[in-house]
């Protein structure tokens, strides 16, 4: 996910930043100052020896994706985990440098320093600019991943794989998460995707959470706890979850309390047949966006500091 924004004009001044999960009291503390001028010098020294402009930057966790306007008075970078996807990330930015050259071109010419100029660009980077963390349903047929992906509305068909499989993805508007406003949703089927993961590297190396949808009986479970020993070392960044459906069947279905120890993975349980499972299914994305998503960017942002 993108974490973090720079806009630098000439002289390094640094006249935009958003910090997407600092308080405002964190923000107004941040290194973001001292940031711009670092990657501002280190993109001058890259032009001076080399000739060139620094296009992307690893600094410890994260990735600093690098874009300039066509007159290069000003230097856009959005910061991202390692594991992001650089393709997408370069898109934004590009969206970033455009909308702000097409909206502030004259204030940048003629800049006094009053960064407040620039403050109302808040609400089209939150709108436009943070990239959806996407979730991977994986399960075997019968399960119920296809009954929860069926409680949500649209869907994208990304691709067809080698056997004409289709890989569903599914935006989700959500609320109450720090700028977030959408997450994604994936489904593919566990045995396909451990049995052909050379197939779906793409999608294993940019997805941020697993979530492992298992029928809650003995014959499922064991099936599913083969491949997720197999799967799990392919895995680099994204966390796991276990979401235990079929917990309606009493006299079948394990205790999630029971699977949780089992595969030493955070379960939730679940029926995909009461009332209330879009509620349900809905509050599990969101504690576990918060558990994998915003509490691991805060505690990486705080490493840097």
């Amino acid at each position: 996910m993108i974490s973090r924004i720079l806009i630098i004009i000439s002289g390094g001044i640094l006249c935009y930043s958003k910090n997407f999960f600092a308080t405002p009291e964190e923000e107004e503390e941040s290194m973001d100052d001292l940031v711009g001028g670092f990657l501002t010098a280190l993109s001058s020294f890259a032009q001076e020896v080399q000739g060139g402009k620094i296009r992307a930057l690893v600094f410890r966790k994260f990735n600093f994706i690098y874009e300039y306007d066509d007159k290069s008075v000003a230097m856009f970078v959005i910061t991202t985990d390692i594991y992001d996807s650089e393709e997408e990330a370069r898109r934004k930015v590009k969206m970033l440098r455009d909308e702000f050259i097409a909206r502030y071109s004259l204030k940048i010419e003629e800049f006094s320093g009053c960064v407040s100029d620039f403050k109302d660009f808040d609400n089209y980077v939150e709108e436009n600019i943070c990239i959806p963390p996407i979730i991977l349903l994986v399960g075997e047929l019968g399960v119920g991943k296809t009954t929860i992906m069926n409680l949500f509305p649209g869907e994208t068909i990304l691709e067809l794989d080698e056997d004409l499989n289709e890989i569903i993805e599914k935006p989700i508007e959500v609320s109450g998460l720090e700028y977030l406003k959408q997450i994604k949703l994936r489904e593919i089927d566990l045995e396909e995707l451990v049995d052909k993961s050379r197939l779906y590297r793409h999608y294993l190396e940019t997805v941020d959470i697993i979530c492992i949808v298992t029928n809650s009986a003995a014959s499922n479970l064991g099936r599913t706890k083969r491949h997720f020993s197999r799967l799990k070392p392919l895995v680099e960044e994204a966390d796991f979850y276990i979401i235990a459906n079929f917990q309606d069947l009493k006299d079948a279905a394990f205790d999630p309390e029971k699977i949780e120890e089992a595969f030493d993975v955070k379960t939730y349980g679940y029926s995909g047949i009461q009332e209330d499972s879009k509620e349900k299914i809905y509050s599990i994305f969101i504690e576990i966006i918060e558990k994998s998503i915003i509490e691991k960017i805060k505690a990486k942002q705080n490493e840097e500091v």
